[in-house]
């Protein structure tokens, strides 16, 4: 699959698809005992979204692709700043940050690996960084991370902004 396809079926078809399942439920309705289920559905789907777009950016070149330089911008936040061009709002104003980027790891790790407990990260900073972030869509039941649908979006979002700063159109 072409890297462009790619980029759209994971920051455009996927989301649309979870977002119906997200708010609309698996069969057109909320009702039922899927009501019962639908916090831990969206949880998990947001979990889900979130550890699928790292992957897929930590496969496309290095582990981390925020931390290193970019096409046309040597530094994460300065491209974030002036991009995308006007009119529309930058990265930036919407959110991204390489911070932001940092605790998103930190979030996948304590999601795939500590069935969302952050206290459980091998990072002793997890915590604070998550926190310190305050990413939409992002909240402690203690130190049980619990994921709802505005996280989606900003997942899609940054994932996109990482591939624009390295060259993705």
């Amino acid at each position: 699959m072409s890297d462009r396809r790619e980029l759209l079926v994971i920051t455009r078809r996927i989301p649309a698809l979870l977002q119906a399942a997200v708010l609309d439920g698996p069969d057109g309705t909320l009702e039922g005992k899927f009501a019962a289920e639908h916090p831990v559905f969206v949880n998990h789907a947001c979990g889900f979204y979130l550890a699928g777009c790292l992957a897929y950016l930590e496969g496309t070149d290095d582990k981390y692709l925020w931390e290193s330089p970019g096409a046309e911008f040597s530094d994460f936040d300065s491209f974030l700043s002036v991009s995308p061009a006007p009119p529309r709002d930058s990265y930036a104003v919407r959110g991204i940050t390489k911070c932001r980027m940092i605790a998103l790891a930190e979030i996948r790790n304590a999601v795939v690996h500590n069935r969302g407990d952050i206290s459980r990260n091998r990072n002793p900073k997890s915590f604070a960084l998550m926190v310190g972030a305050a990413i939409p869509g992002v909240s402690l039941q203690g130190s049980i991370i619990v994921l709802s649908y505005p996280f989606l979006e900003f997942v899609r979002l940054a994932t996109y902004a990482v591939r624009h700063y390295h060259g993705e159109r």
